[in-house]
């Protein structure tokens, strides 16, 4: 149905070209038989002006010596003349002297009887410039319709030459647009790379099944399928895999869905699947099933070993839009929320899930608005030494009260952030006001503490983010040893060679650095020796656990860290005993509620000038 249309253009197009040629022959034959017309008529009065004068000159002498046969014999030598009907010499008083008039056996037969009046031309005769009387020759026309016949015939058999021509001509550009009408026709609506439809026919589809649903009763359902980590093929290994990739996914969509479903591309990495008929919710959840468990299978790639997961987003016409932008809206809150839940998932649209997106869409404005008015704040944490517990540096923490839902938790709110692109100003931003409230920590106290700042991926990417931390240093007075950039497991392997060659451009500044998080991505132990860090973190995941089953853990990463010469950082430390346990295991720091719950400047300047009037065996535990 689609492609009939450019093929009806084909059709039109070479009519429209032999009828515009046959109409432009015929305007052409008709300007050349009208000035060939012009032509000949003028030759003919111009031949009969000068038989005129001939005869003039010659009948001057009868005239004057009254000679009729002289006369008559004269005009009868003309006779020959092919279109000479009539001479008739008069004299002075008008009187007829001479005629001669061509008899019917003189005139050629012709099966064309041209119908305009014959030429007439009237010449006086005279002698020395004295009157003697008047000629008129009347001529035939019959001999100009004969030259247009002829004329005309020619004209004919070459415009239906032009024709022929023409027609071939046509023959072949149509085929070459028949040729380019399908190579246009797939280009607008085929996906080059997989060969599935692209977005334009996939909604086109879309709205072709919605508009039979209507009529049926019937319902429809979208599947929208998102590669998980699709970039981080292309990055890695190159796009002509990535499309490699792409192709055989589009494989096993095609090969995994009925045969009376859609399959379509619609974006980078991004596929859509029209479930029609659809009977049951059910189908729509057993289809996508099909999928995620045939993605799930490894493929393999130019020698490489793939397993490409994905996410998707379901929802159903009419149950839950009531258009196609609906349609397509619900499925794509769903598939973001099957990413929420850690991709390789399947989620259906449900009602509540609007509410959400509007909240997300909602805090994504004002973070937006409240970084620019500098409406957010940061608190800090202490982390205190095992061993002498005394303060040793702080953890700057990003924190956002919002005016109408009042405290919105970073685990909402940086998620937002990163996604936005928010997070790079916002981690600028959190850079600088934690590195000047470092400085002006040590001004009002004279304690100089470790300011440990967290480190986005987002950041990580920025080409110039090592010049964002020079140029902090220098505008806040920061010294490049207090600084510490926290950064976390999973942000070091999204691109471990990018992340190794910041780590030493951040060291030959002097910033400190550690890794956040050790122990819940998906590192090799042997990176450690790659990566120029100063600290390990251990994360609270492993510490809540301390002193039961997680000893292993911890000591293992204890034991390990010290190996490579690197301090260890334990977080979330909220019980006597872990902390007693961490000192024992011979853990070199420690933060958490048990020793100081996350707080203002001005709070963090109490603690620290009474911290300071203290001895350290007065630490309140």
């Amino acid at each position: 149905m689609l492609s009939s249309r450019p093929m009806e253009l084909s059709k039109m197009l070479s009519v429209g070209q032999l009828v515009a040629a046959a109409a432009a022959l015929g305007v052409l034959c008709c300007v050349l038989l009208a000035y060939q017309f012009i032509v000949l008529r003028q030759a003919l009065i111009a031949d009969v002006t000068v038989q005129a004068a001939i005869i003039s000159d010659n009948v001057a002498a009868s005239l004057m010596f009254k000679d009729r046969e002289a006369a008559a014999e004269m005009l009868h030598s003309f006779r020959p003349s092919p279109f000479l009907a009539s001479a008739l010499v008069s004299d002075l008083h008008g009187a007829q002297f001479a005629a001669y008039r061509k008899r019917s056996e003189d005139a050629s037969p012709t099966l064309y009887d041209w119908p305009l009046a014959p030429i007439s031309v009237k010449r006086p005769i005279s002698y020395r410039g004295a009157a003697l009387g008047s000629i008129v020759l009347v001529a035939e026309t019959r001999v100009i319709g004969e030259a247009m016949l002829r004329y005309g015939a020619l004209l004919a058999a070459a415009s239906l030459s032009a024709m022929v021509a023409t027609a071939l001509v046509t023959r072949r550009v149509k085929v070459r647009m028949r040729r380019t009408e399908h190579q246009l026709e797939y280009l607008a609506y085929t996906d080059p790379v997989t060969d599935l439809p692209n977005r334009r026919y996939t909604y086109e589809m879309l709205e072709i099944q919605i508009a039979a649903s209507r009529r049926k009763s019937a319902r429809v359902g979208l599947l929208l399928i998102d590669l998980d980590n699709f970039k981080a093929v292309n990055d890695t290994v190159g796009h002509a895999v990535g499309d490699r990739l792409l192709r055989s996914v589009a494989t096993l969509l095609r090969a995994t869905v009925r045969q009376t479903d859609f399959v379509g591309r619609i974006g980078g990495d991004e596929f859509a699947v029209i479930v029609s008929p659809l009977h049951l919710e059910t189908d729509l959840a057993d289809v996508a099933q099909r999928i995620l468990e045939g993605l799930r299978c490894p493929l393999q790639l130019d020698g490489l070993e793939m397993t490409p997961t994905a996410s998707i987003g379901a929802s159903v016409f009419p149950q839950d839009a009531s258009a196609m932008s609906e349609l397509l809206g619900n499925a794509d809150v769903a598939l973001y929320r099957a990413k929420e839940n850690g991709r390789d998932n399947l989620s259906i649209f449900r009602r509540e899930m609007i509410l959400a997106a509007q909240r997300r869409a909602k805090l994504e404005r004002d973070l937006r608005q409240h970084l620019e008015t500098d409406m957010l704040t940061l608190a800090y944490q202490p982390q205190y030494a095992c061993v002498s517990q005394a303060m040793v540096g702080v953890e700057a923490l990003l924190r956002w009260h919002h005016p109408e839902h009042g405290p919105i938790s970073p685990a909402e709110f940086i998620p937002i952030a990163e996604e936005s692109g928010l997070i790079v100003d916002l981690g600028r931003w959190a850079l600088e006001r934690a590195c000047a409230d470092a400085v002006t920590l040590e001004r009002l106290t004279g304690v100089a503490l470790t300011m440990a700042v967290n480190v986005s991926a987002r950041q990580l990417r920025e080409k110039n983010f090592i010049d964002v931390v020079q140029q902090t240093l220098a505008k806040t007075g920061m010294r490049a040893d207090r600084l510490e950039l926290e950064l976390t497991e999973s942000v070091l392997m999204d691109d471990l060679d990018a992340a190794v060659a910041f780590m030493h451009k951040v060291r030959l500044l002097g910033v400190r650095l550690s890794i956040d998080d050790f122990g819940t991505g998906h590192s090799s132990l042997a990176y450690l020796q790659t990566f120029p860090i100063d600290h390990l973190k251990i994360d609270r995941s492993f510490v809540n656990l301390l002193p039961g089953s997680g000893t292993m853990i911890a000591s293992a990463i204890i034991h390990l860290a010290h190996g490579f010469n690197l301090t260890v950082i334990a977080e979330g430390v909220e019980d006597a005993q872990q902390l007693q346990w961490l000192k024992d295991a011979g853990c070199d720091y420690v933060q958490g509620y048990l020793l100081a719950r996350p707080q203002s400047f001005a709070m963090l300047e109490l603690l620290v000038t009474a911290e300071r009037a203290l001895p350290a065996v007065q630490h309140h535990l």
